[in-house]
């Protein structure tokens, strides 16, 4: 049978979340995300910089803890047909809004020990998704269920030089966890129900930041900040859950239950340069302007290796491109209490037609944030913000294995993200 081609394809095509190219999160804190993601390299204006760029925490004037809740609402519904041959289509259901509603958190500290020596924490996801697809959907011989998290904890230094320069650096520790299902198609053997495949996987990963930022005059903020790739050999496993009717089949059962266990695969999440500026132009307008460019073309193939023969052991092709963000923020100080933001920003994605599928419907992607901090009293800043998503309605035309199908069609995708943040400093 073709299991095992389709099981590895199951988890070495990894998914999209609504935030970011890829399966990149940018809902790191709440600030950056009224701003549509834009300032957050040069802003050094709060504990998230930790992140951002940790050349930031030596200019800032205060010790700061920050905490932030983040709450996503993708849509990627797909209208079209899954082709199992010329004018035989996979029975079931097109609609469905494919990645499911998500909650994420993040936190930052920074400890000012001198004028000149700042140290601090960050523990955020930046990447992951959520997705959902119904048991009877057109294109369950591609994917169901589909869930990636990397959770990652970064504890930073940082050196301001004089009044106009610093630098940043520190390690991060990255926890890569994620699961994947879908449907095997067995040909005349789905009469007896659906054959299920599940792989899941996790892994410890270690990485870096480093960052630069630079003062000319009182006014202006030049920051560059590079996030160093983490590589991750996971530990898998996969498991086949046939119908009543197949279980009691020894030949069939027992040949899903060879291709089951245990194996290894290693991943590579990319690395990234981003850069930008901050300049104010009076004593209630600051503008922001940022890019960011990002290397996922180490996604180029994936290699699952089961432990023993006859598992499933497959080699998948993703072939992703790097891509370019950017885009322009400002903020207003309307009151002494109360600032105003807003932003918009462009996001490419690594896929194109040739290799978008069910769990990276990812397209090219625009974002429009805005948000307010309020201040009630002097040590402690409450900020509020929206952002919208826009998609671009991407084309797909995939066949995920030889027995899948080939699922023609297009995906009506965008997203609605509100975060919720406080910030206080001592």
């Amino acid at each position: 049978m073709a299991c095992s081609a389709l099981v590895a394809q199951t988890l070495l095509n990894p998914g999209q979340q609504a935030a970011a190219s890829g399966f990149a999160l940018r809902e790191t804190d709440a600030i950056s995300l009224g701003n549509a993601y834009v300032g957050s390299v040069s802003r050094a204006g709060d504990a998230s910089t930790v992140l951002m760029n940790p050349a930031g925490m030596s200019f800032l004037d205060y010790s700061e803890l920050q905490g932030n809740v983040f709450y996503a609402g993708p849509v990627a519904r797909f209208s079209g047909q899954n082709y199992l041959g010329p004018g035989i289509t996979t029975p079931g259901v097109q609609g469905n809004r494919g990645i499911t509603d998500a909650a994420t958190a993040a936190s930052y500290g920074v400890l000012k020990i001198d004028p000149r020596w700042a140290i601090g924490y960050g523990f955020y996801t930046p990447y992951g998704q959520r997705a959902n697809y119904p048991s009877n959907w057109v294109g369950r011989y591609q994917s169901l269920v589909s869930s990636i998290t990397d959770y990652e904890l970064g504890a930073m230094a940082s050196y301001r030089f004089n009044r106009h320069f610093s630098v940043g650096v520190g390690p991060r520790l990255g926890f890569l966890t994620g699961r994947f299902t879908r449907d095997v198609n067995l040909g005349a053997l789905n009469a007896f129900g659906p054959t299920t495949a599940d792989m899941a996987g996790n892994a410890f990963g270690f990485g870096y930041d480093a960052g630069l930022l630079y003062k000319p005059d009182d006014a202006t903020q030049i920051g560059i900040n590079y996030q160093s790739r983490i590589t991750y050999d996971l530990s898998t496993r996969t498991q086949f859950s046939p119908p009543p009717l197949l279980a009691a089949n020894r030949l069939v059962n027992g040949s899903l239950i060879a291709q089951s266990g245990h194996g290894a695969m290693q991943v590579t999440l990319p690395d990234s340069v981003s850069f930008g500026v901050t300049r104010v132009l009076s004593p209630r307008w600051t503008i922001m302007l940022q890019g960011e460019w990002t290397h996922w073309s180490l996604l180029h193939g994936l290699n699952n290796v089961s432990d023993h023969p006859g598992g499933a052991s497959t080699s998948i092709a993703v072939n992703w491109r790097n891509t370019w963000f950017g885009g322009i923020g400002a903020t207003y100080q309307a009151s002494k209490a109360v600032l105003i933001r807003g932003g918009f920003s462009y996001d490419q994605s690594p896929t194109t037609l040739k290799n978008r599928n069910t769990i990276t419907p990812d397209t090219d992607r625009f974002d429009l944030g805005v948000g307010v901090d309020y201040t009630p009293i002097r040590r402690v800043t409450l900020t509020l913000s929206y952002a919208h998503i826009f998609g671009t309605n991407p084309k797909i035309d995939n066949a995920a294995s030889a027995t899948s199908g080939r699922l023609v069609g297009t995906y009506n995708d965008y997203g609605n993200i509100v975060a919720f943040g406080v910030r206080t400093h001592f």
